[in-house]
């Protein structure tokens, strides 16, 4: 008897610990459950939040395309930083930044595939400038065009880029992204972000670079006389004036841009304008201490504007 009731406690211990177990293990899936829907309510909370946002930015752009739309300059509203607007447990803000201030990569083909021999001309001088060699132009414009031929010592098609340890295609098309570029030849690892800040994949051709948003690098590429620091020093000077450009021989009429040369004057004039039609929406947005960025590329034509690219990714 005595036996039988130590076998029967035993059991009755083993039950109650097991059942400790199962309680405790389901009150850890259920908290688990209940922080992952959580953070699942979170995120699409921010996404929300940067949609209203990009909203805004919209609204602010097709504002100025009808009232002022035939010059773009940074004393506008559109470039002026949003305001951190409070919401629940948190806030947003965000940069609407002109993306037409840079060089379009996407300028370097023509619609019937051929090559822009000035958009050519120019981005090889930016590349220079940057550090980099200028015949890299010529994977930046293999990586485009739809055949199978390299333009030059530094061009690459499929047949190198499937020789990579991790091969993959180059797509012969439009670049969708800026970032494509650090798979391209020439431009691995850090030598993508030497010149990152300074191009753009505008999907509109006609796209021109503005001269009152560009940078003083982009500008001073324009001839190889032209000094970074003068340049850089002589937009500062303007934009503290609250000055811009009206049309492109306001450019030319100024120093030091008299310097450049007639004929290179001639060729990027087709290039350039004071007009924008590309911005990149950068938005952040805090909720219960946890940040979240969010970047949008917004295209205005006609005075209508919509989102060519989305990305989650932090900037």
């Amino acid at each position: 008897m005595k036996q039988e009731q130590g076998i029967a406690l035993i059991t009755i211990l083993v039950m109650v610990a097991l059942a400790t177990i199962l309680a405790a293990t389901i009150a850890k899936r259920q908290a688990n459950t209940a922080e992952n829907t959580a953070y699942l309510m979170r995120q699409n909370q921010s996404l929300l939040y940067a949609k209203s946002a990009e909203a805004f930015f919209s609204e602010l752009l097709v504002d100025d395309a009808e009232n002022a739309g035939d010059i773009d300059h940074l004393q506008e509203n559109w470039a002026k930083p949003m305001p951190a607007f409070p919401v629940e447990d948190g806030f947003v803000s965000g940069t609407l930044q002109d993306e037409s201030g840079k060089f379009n990569l996407n300028s370097l083909v023509n619609n019937d595939g051929t090559t822009n021999a000035q958009a050519k001309a120019w981005f090889e001088k930016l590349l220079v400038r940057v550090g980099l060699p200028e015949k890299l132009s010529e994977a930046v414009i293999d990586w485009q065009d739809a055949d199978d031929e390299t333009m030059g010592a530094m061009g690459a098609e499929a047949s190198y880029y499937q020789g990579l340890p991790q091969g993959y295609l180059a797509p012969n098309s439009k670049f969708h992204n800026v970032e494509e570029l650090k798979l391209i030849r020439g431009f691995e690892g850090q030598k993508y972000l030497q010149i990152a800040d300074y191009v753009s994949a505008a999907p509109t051709l006609d796209t021109k670079v503005n001269i009152n948003t560009a940078p003083a690098i982009l500008l001073a590429s324009l001839d190889p006389k032209l000094d970074v620091n003068t340049v850089q020093q002589v937009l500062q000077q303007r934009q503290a004036k609250l000055e811009y450009f009206s049309n492109i021989n306001d450019l030319w009429a100024i120093e030091p841009f008299t310097q450049v040369n007639p004929d290179i004057r001639n060729e990027v004039n087709e290039l350039l304008g004071v007009q924008s039609s590309y911005f990149k929406a950068k938005i952040e947005v805090l909720l219960s201490e946890r940040k979240r960025q969010f970047s949008s590329d917004l295209v205005r034509k006609d005075k209508i504007v919509y989102v060519a690219y989305r990305s989650m990714a932090p900037f």
